[in-house]
């Protein structure tokens, strides 16, 4: 092996740890809609309008951003977004509390996120859990009240 070919897989080798470096931080991009529960490095100062008030994407995001760390597991997805009686954003997220194989047998959390209308965080809890592949029996788990 010649020392050009030795310094090229050096280099190949630099790269492949600096791109799992970057994964395990969470700071690689990642093409996904944000549903998988990768880390997000996302400032909720950012996504707050100058005026104060935030928008249905921006309590998405700010759902999407918060949950997981909020929760303490991985986020799965975020379901549904609306506005509460009292001008603030119900934020409904599902979260992975016990991984299966196969993954229709994972444990999912679904939680009731409120924030205020500047997207602070005014409570949060658990609304129900359930099997993955336990399509049916949702409706009834999650009837639709307001937190």
């Amino acid at each position: 092996m010649t020392d050009s070919t030795s310094d090229s897989k050096a280099d190949e080798f630099d790269d492949v740890v600096d791109r799992l470096s970057a994964a395990v931080e969470g700071t690689e991009n990642d093409d996904s809609s944000g549903q998988t529960g990768t880390a997000e490095t996302v400032d909720v100062d950012e996504i707050v309008d100058s005026d104060g008030d935030i928008g249905l994407y921006d309590a998405r995001d700010i759902g999407r951003a918060i949950a997981g760390d909020l929760i303490g597991s991985p986020l799965d997805g975020i379901i549904e977004v609306g506005e509460q009686d009292d001008d603030g954003w119900r934020v409904v997220a599902e979260v992975v509390e016990r991984t299966a194989v196969p993954d229709t047998q994972d444990i999912l959390g679904r939680y009731v996120i409120s924030l205020e209308p500047d997207g602070t965080v005014h409570g949060y809890g658990r609304a129900g859990r359930y099997r993955r592949g336990s399509v049916e029996t949702q409706s009834e788990i999650f009837a639709t009240e307001e937190r």
